[in-house]
């Protein structure tokens, strides 16, 4: 992350090989040319004719042993991007614009499948009934032919008779852990993190959705108090992120204290380990030395790889290793360019967080390098931004990495805010105003945030303040509905145009969240 006293060494390390200093491929200092940087994400082509998108995952990654069932999710769009070539007569027959609205399309017959397990072609289900252009149909099967193993299994989908469609995915049904060591799933029907709350046995275990919100941390704050764990922890916040300081990042020493008082005042572990990730011995040690505390939530890699403009396959090496060591945790990692090598650098993480600050920086201009602003040239603290102050880059670049998985045929990884909560230094020239840092957090989870990891703390006593009443209702049974409910973003409101609403329906209960993320009062009476 971007921050007051870190900027000036990131700007270091990134670089060129002709030596030309760059942020997000773009070079930045008025004495270096424009330079292409490339990397970006094109809009893809469109298929003449219609297409069925046709997908299955995993609802939860990883599975244990102590689960009988297992449940797949089946995914069946159409779409004019990828997938097969989709011919019943009574979608045809609608107009290329129609199509691209759900609601237009003439409701054509259900598809019919069967589950394979891939590696001996035995049946696992059949008859298994998909609506055309339908998401998140969910199909439950049992364990028992798949023993605990650190192996993934492999699953296919056909549909019936012909076998016309087809599709594949990957699982794991991993041994249950005995050494102590916690375990975090991740629901890809919600993209929420599943916790166990049962310390004593893995069996019987209750499995929670937890909906992460809390601050990186400047670990000097905690050497200037004992009590500032607890006091951190009062403050609702309900994850310890402690920035590393720089080469091998911790005393690990007083890290080991720091984690232990972690634990007993009830906090999770998002362990960083943004200096280290591409030194494997580093990331090996580090990894068995930590992977068994039972506060462990998940692993952090590499922090704005994109803008650093780091090994194309770093992330990802990473990845593979962590996961070796330990399939028990997810792997996330920060993204802070708009569009520069997407795919690349995604590809290294579980959970994806994007890191937007709009607040007190010129995205044109650069008062930093007197320099201009745009899509191949110079750094202005908010990458390919729009306008000063513009709370509404928050949640757009949300939007466009879940359209960058989407046209890349990718399972929708879940999406973290990592919002602005400092100021008055380098690009930003003042620091978000409590109003402004509510409404980035609500903008982040409207447009699909499964958790919230602001940047840095300590804070203003202001942020601080309303940032922890905002805790207080999003770690207890706010989010716990947030996170299992089926989300409605993007609805259309009427009088007031820059009024951003989403909601989130389940069973007969409904959570409404509208925010204005426009600097102008909403005067006057709305309708959704």
């Amino acid at each position: 992350m971007a921050s007051p006293w870190s900027w000036a060494l990131l700007l270091l390390l990134c670089g060129t090989a002709a030596s030309v200093d760059t942020w997000c491929g773009k070079a930045y200092r008025a004495s270096d040319p424009a330079i292409d940087p490339g990397g970006r994400m094109a809009p893809p082509n469109l298929s003449p004719a219609l297409l069925l998108d046709l997908r299955v995952r995993p609802r939860v990654q990883p599975y244990l042993e102590e689960d009988e069932t297992g449940i797949i999710i089946i995914d069946a769009p159409l779409s004019y991007i990828r997938g097969q070539p989709y011919d019943n007569i009574l979608v045809n027959q609608q107009s290329s614009a129609n199509l691209k609205s759900s609601s237009n399309l003439s409701e054509p017959p259900p598809l019919t499948f069967d589950v394979y397990r891939s590696d001996t072609g035995r049946l696992i289900t059949s008859d298994v009934k998909v609506a055309v252009n339908s998401t998140g149909t969910v199909v439950g099967f049992s364990m028992v032919t798949f023993p605990p193993s650190f192996s993934p299994y492999n699953i296919s989908i056909a549909s019936s008779g012909d076998g016309k469609y087809m599709a594949s995915t990957q699982f794991l049904r991993l041994p249950d852990r005995t050494d102590g060591g916690s375990v975090t799933k991740i629901d890809s029907l919600h993209g929420a993190l599943l916790v166990n709350t049962t310390e004593s046995s893995w069996k019987n275990s209750v499995w929670k959705p937890l909906f992460p919100y809390s601050f990186y941390l400047n670990g000097n704050w905690l050497i200037e108090n004992p009590n500032n764990m607890a006091t951190f922890k009062n403050y609702g916040y309900n994850v310890l992120h402690i920035v590393p300081a720089g080469g091998l990042g911790y005393n690990f020493t007083q890290l080991d204290q720091w984690l232990d008082e972690a634990q007993r005042v009830g906090l999770w572990i998002m362990y960083d380990m943004r200096w280290t990730y591409q030194n494997s011995s580093l990331v090996e040690w580090q990894v068995n030395r930590l992977k068994v505390r039972q506060s462990l939530l998940l692993w952090y890699t590499a922090d704005e790889p994109d803008g650093q403009v780091d090994p194309l396959d770093a992330p990802k090496r990473a990845y593979d290793l962590i996961k070796s060591l330990d399939p028990y945790h997810p792997i996330s990692l920060c993204l802070n360019c708009e569009n520069y090598y997407f795919e690349e650098y995604a590809a290294g993480a579980d959970i994806i967080l994007s890191d937007v600050y709009p607040i007190g920086t010129n995205s044109s201009w650069s008062t930093t390098y007197e320099t201009a602003c745009n899509i191949t040239y110079g750094c202005c603290g908010c990458d390919n931004c729009v306008g000063y102050n513009n709370l509404s880059n928050v949640p757009a670049r949300l939007d466009t990495f879940r359209e960058y998985q989407t046209q890349l045929g990718l399972p929708q990884k879940p999406l973290w805010g990592a919002p602005q909560a400092f100021g008055n230094s380098e690009f930003w020239k003042q620091t978000p105003t409590w109003q402004e840092e509510i409404v980035m957090n609500m903008l982040s989870i409207n447009h699909g945030a499964k958790g919230i990891i602001m940047w840095i703390f300590p804070t203003t006593p202001e942020l601080t303040n309303w940032t922890s009443k905002l805790a207080q209702r999003l770690t207890d049974s706010l989010a716990s509905f947030m996170l299992v409910a089926e989300m409605v973003s993007g609805l259309t409101v009427t009088g007031a145009p820059t009024v951003d609403a989403s909601a989130w329906i389940h069973g007969d209960w409904m959570l409404l969240s509208i925010v204005n993320p426009s600097h102008e009062n909403a005067v006057g009476p709305v309708a959704l």
